[in-house]
């Protein structure tokens, strides 16, 4: 018998074939189930196990793994694929959606609402980039999800809604596939979360004629069913679905717009929020970050449902238009209905009642650049959701307020924000230094404006610059205070002989680059302790601290502290061996990985000891985390926030070889103990590899510049190089690391 994922891909099969084609039809003619294959750039064997699988669903016989990525991946996406949206508009070539380009109504419709579709915005927020997609449905006003606007915003319905503290919103209609442009607006109010429906309601500033408000419709969508539509929004890679199959129906691209065809089904019952919701059910490819993006009714260009939710190879379900455009409070809001939109008995009245009853009045939080108040670091709220509160100032007596359940009134000079955190009242601008009084010996001077940094002519005859961030990255780049920022850079943190820049969302270090030199080592005796210090030149919210580290989960330096321990004296070298100690220089690491004599540190010492020191040479070495959208996420009890754990790590190592040549290599470690270890639910599978420079960068998204000129393992010929599989077609080269004698310089 098939089991019970099998049996969801044969009948979300069956549903999505037309109607003049049956399963049967497809897997007996081969020529057909070939040529959906090759729409989906499948490989022979690919090919072969989709043929396989088709005629195994029909005999009701269990599939191969190889089979069911086939069944789901080829087959199923051929159906329903993810278009690219490129500058505002899109090319269709799959022969089964080609009229909504060659159609010019069709066309003209969907090329007229994507500008007005962007995607939530989260500036601040410590661990999570954006929320999910919105559309512009009424003058200045946005329309999502509930669940969307919740991650920022406390209360229900009209009259008892605001801005967490240190939260704040915007959203951007740009962020299209291998475009840096952004249009980025602030959500400046939460003017609605309706208490029924999965939907909520921002005021935006700023829109402008090309950011219209999309028509919403009055047509019942169950009087709709299988006519076409198109699913516009922003999915995210979601770690409830197979990866394999995700990446290739979205080609290993996620965050970006996209738009996903396919038809309306049957209204289903489903609970949302307590409620059993009849819901607009569709069959589009849809992902976690399509929540909030609009179901439009290609035959009109008017939106037919708010996109909320989904269950793998099932269904995948909207709050229908038709449905809001009942309700009174929706049509007072002004929101662009179609023509004839008119109140009527609601069966979700009660909702609103409870929702909009009398409560104490709620303090109010100042306005900041983002809208409603200043993005602060979600460690610092209160220890949950419920207890969290906001700060009132008052420039004329120059106080601040709280009601938590006491009253608090603090004097100050200039009015300023206080943030409330288990460890009292705090200013909440930038970063103080976190010392543990149980740790001793490592002492670092916070005065960090003799830091140099690193060098980038470090090495004779060739510049190695700083791996360049992309404008995305940027948006999710920690800025350092202007006062302390080195030669005009605004990302780069400037320590004893290395720079680091710092992934603010994840808390994580994009990279730390150092220059080792093998030659300038004075003795500077033994290690005595420990000592960490969060760096105040960026948030306390943009970097990891104490509490994080526990359950065997080591603080991972990521430029080693004997990389940087030279100088001409000793002092200099004590003073660039202490400033690694810095959480910036942190990373969540396993014991085994960290400490392993054939893993990381193998690694390191295996660069410092042969290549640095023994033959008393310089070097650059380059190291960071190899962020993926679905790195497990942690969080322990002594933590009010929780942070993405990089499973793999890469380094880049760049020398002069005896002959005078220079030479670059890059690798990838792994640290799958981590997955053990208290906080972690899921296996992941990494290995240790050398790779080239440039599939380094693919993987990054940092350009390495001139150095990859400098990859002799990329000009290939090395035993026991390996062709990996990348699950979009081509291959990446690799050699598995085992010993120091593996390692191609």
């Amino acid at each position: 018998m098939t089991d019970a994922r099998t049996d969801r891909a044969k009948q979300f099969l069956r549903s999505i074939m037309q109607q003049d084609e049956s399963l049967e039809a497809l897997t007996d003619d081969p020529h057909q189930l070939e040529s959906v294959a090759n729409r989906s750039t499948a490989r022979p064997e690919e090919i072969d196990a989709a043929k396989s699988a088709a005629q195994k669903i029909q005999m009701d016989q269990v599939l191969s793994p190889d089979e069911q990525f086939a069944l789901e991946a080829i087959i199923i996406p051929d159906k329903r694929p993810a278009i690219d949206i490129v500058d505002g508009d899109y090319h269709i070539t799959h022969p089964l959606w080609t009229h909504f380009e060659t159609d010019s109504n069709i066309h003209q419709r969907l090329r007229q609402v994507i500008p007005s579709i962007g995607r939530i915005e989260l500036p601040g927020h410590p661990t999570i980039p954006y929320a999910g997609t919105g559309f512009v449905a009424g003058d200045d006003l946005l329309m999502t999800n509930r669940h969307v606007a919740e991650i920022f915003a406390d209360g229900l319905g009209i009259r008892h809604i605001a801005f967490k503290p240190g939260y704040a919103s915007g959203i951007d209609f740009k962020r299209e596939r291998n475009r840096p442009a952004e249009l980025f607006l602030k959500v400046v109010d939460v003017m609605m979360i309706h208490p029924y429906w999965d939907m909520a309601l921002l005021r935006v500033a700023g829109l402008d004629s090309e950011q219209t408000p999309l028509v919403l419709s009055l047509r019942n969508p169950q009087d709709m069913v299988d006519q076409e539509i198109a699913v516009i929004g922003y999915p995210a890679f979601d770690i409830r679905n197979p990866a394999d199959v995700q990446n290739k129906v979205f080609d290993g691209v996620y965050y970006v717009k996209r738009l996903q065809p396919g038809k309306l089904r049957p209204r289903e019952r489903v609970d949302s929020f307590g409620n059993r919701v009849l819901a607009a059910a569709h069959d589009s490819s849809t992902l976690g970050g399509n929540s909030g993006s609009a179901v439009i009714d290609v035959a009109t260009g008017q939106v037919i449902a708010l996109h909320f939710g989904g269950t793998y190879l099932k269904s995948n379900f909207g709050v229908p238009t038709f449905e809001l455009a009942r309700d009174a409070r929706l049509i007072e809001a002004k929101l662009k209905f179609d023509a004839g939109a008119k109140a009527q008995p609601i069966e979700w009245e009660d909702s609103w009642r409870h929702a909009d009853a009398e409560l104490p009045s709620l303090p109010v939080a100042p306005p900041s650049k983002y809208g409603a108040v200043p993005p602060a670091p979600a460690a610092d709220r209160g220890p949950s959701q419920s207890q969290s509160t906001a700060a009132t100032t008052s420039p004329r007596e120059g106080s601040a307020t709280w009601t938590i359940p006491l009253h608090i009134s603090v004097k100050i000079g200039q009015p300023m924000q206080l943030l409330l955190s288990s460890q009292g009242l705090h200013g909440g601008d930038q970063a103080t230094s976190q010392i543990d009084p149980d740790e001793e010996a490592v002492i670092v001077d916070q005065d960090y404006r003799d830091r140099q940094g690193y060098d980038p002519h470090f090495l004779n005859d060739i510049v190695v610059p700083l791996p360049a961030i992309t404008k995305e990255m940027e948006r999710d780049t920690a800025l350092v205070g202007s006062h302390a920022r080195r030669n005009g850079d605004p990302y780069e943190l400037a320590y004893y002989h290395y720079s680091v820049y710092m992934n603010k969302s994840r808390r994580t270090a994009w990279f730390s680059a150092a220059n080792v030199d093998g030659d300038q080592r004075p003795n500077i005796g033994k290690r005595q302790g420990d000592r960490w210090y969060t760096d105040p030149r960026i948030l306390k919210s943009e970097q990891l601290g104490r509490e994080t580290f526990e359950h065997g989960i080591d603080r991972g330096h990521l430029t080693r502290r004997e990389d940087t321990a030279w100088g001409e004296d000793v002092d200099s070298a004590i003073r660039a061996n202490n400033d690694t100690f810095h959480f910036t220089n942190c990373s969540l690491q396993a014991s085994p990985f960290n400490r392993g004599k054939d893993r990381w540190q193998g690694l390191e010492q295996f660069l410092l000891e042969q290549h640095a020191k023994k033959e008393k040479r310089r070097m650059i070495v380059i190291t960071g985390p190899l962020f993926a959208s679905n790195d497990p996420v942690y969080k322990n009890n002594h933590m009010t926030y929780s942070v993405r754990c990089p499973l793999q790590f890469w380094k880049v190592c760049v020398l002069i070889r005896r002959d005078g040549t220079p030479s670059a290599s890059a690798f990838i470690l792994g640290q799958e103990d981590i997955q053990n270890l208290p906080g972690f639910e899921e296996a992941f599978d990494v290995a240790a590899t050398q790779i080239k420079v440039a599939d380094l960068e693919s993987r990054t998204g940092l350009d390495f510049g001139e150095v990859k000129r400098f990859d002799h393992f990329a000009a290939g010929g090395q035993p026991g190089t390996l062709e990996l599989p990348t699950g979009a077609g081509s291959t990446r080269t690799a050699k598995v690391i085992r010993t120091g004698d593996d390692i191609v310089v």
